[in-house]
């Protein structure tokens, strides 16, 4: 009995620290495009309703999310680096959008 409870005593703490991780994870996410949002609003004048995020990537060893947001209405793509602190206020925000269109392949001459 008393290896039973031990048990799922352990159990419980495992699946604890797991859904912790998990929602803190994906809540960083959303704080993260958030204010990629508030970027792009801000400095390209785009409505936050015509922006959709195309993808979130968490760079594990950097601590950054790299995001790729899409404008519904002219099919432009905007891609930014962002990293939070823990506390989720913005550490820094980095805009690599010219820098993604620069190396876009169609957009290269051959």
């Amino acid at each position: 009995m008393k290896k039973i409870v031990i048990f799922n005593l352990l159990f419980c703490i495992i699946v604890i620290f797991v859904n912790y991780n998990y929602f803190n994870s994906k809540s960083q996410s959303a704080i993260a495009y958030n204010y990629a949002i508030n970027y792009i609003e801000t400095n390209y004048g785009i409505a936050r309703e015509n922006l959709k995020s195309e993808e979130i990537n968490y760079m594990r060893g950097m601590g950054l999310f790299e995001l790729e947001v899409i404008d519904i209405e002219t099919q432009n793509y905007y891609f930014f680096e962002v990293d939070i602190n823990d506390d989720y206020s913005l550490y820094y925000i980095k805009d690599l959008t010219e820098l993604h269109r620069k190396n876009h392949p169609k957009d290269q001459v051959d």
